[in-house]
């Protein structure tokens, strides 16, 4: 994906060895909660990014990550997982919690391993209009147009020992740039 905000933001994600969530709420000063919008589990098909045989549970997620003090919109999210993959706490947190991904995998000493993956990979971002007119419009940051405004999208695949868990699909909000701005020093 073509960077559309400023070179920092990128970088920085990119040189990030913690979660986003960790990263975000060092940058706001707030705690973040997954708003989340959408979760239901799927059968997988055959051929999936997470290696799972056709016919396992996979289960979708849509959230929007947002100050938990504030309820800034920093981060629109589309991720799948494997539920059977999880130990049951981590997995019943996320299905019953706002708590974002990142968190609940701290909490329970998951070490996870990043891969990006190319946006040409099914089910990564790839049509940043729908996104920029719909679901920030019904995620909470239609009132906030500065906030609004998608600057980056990145996807990526998180394994835990070894295996595939989650596919990520994240864009990043203009809040974000702010939030990082504001932490510069002057």
């Amino acid at each position: 994906m073509t960077t559309l905000g400023p070179p920092s933001l990128p970088r920085l994600l990119r040189a990030n060895p913690d979660t986003v969530t960790h990263l975000l709420e060092e940058l706001t000063g707030e705690p973040l909660v997954a708003d989340v919008v959408r979760q239901y589990s799927l059968p997988a098909e055959a051929g999936n990014t997470l290696g799972v045989g056709a016919g396992q549970t996979v289960t979708h997620r849509i959230a929007v990550l947002k100050g938990g003090v504030t309820a800034v919109p920093y981060v629109y999210a589309e991720s799948a997982f494997v539920p059977a993959r999880l130990p049951d706490v981590a997995r019943l947190q996320l299905e019953q919690t706002s708590d974002p991904i990142g968190r609940i995998l701290a909490a329970h000493g998951l070490a996870c391993v990043r891969e990006e993956t190319p946006a040409s990979v099914p089910g990564t971002p790839q049509a940043l209009e729908l996104i920029e007119g719909g679901v920030a419009a019904t995620s909470g940051a239609a009132g906030e147009p500065s906030a609004s405004a998608i600057v980056w999208s990145r996807a990526y695949v998180l394994t835990i020992e070894s295996l595939p868990v989650f596919a990520i699909c994240e864009w990043f909000f203009r809040s974000v740039e702010h939030a990082l701005e504001r932490s510069m020093p002057v």
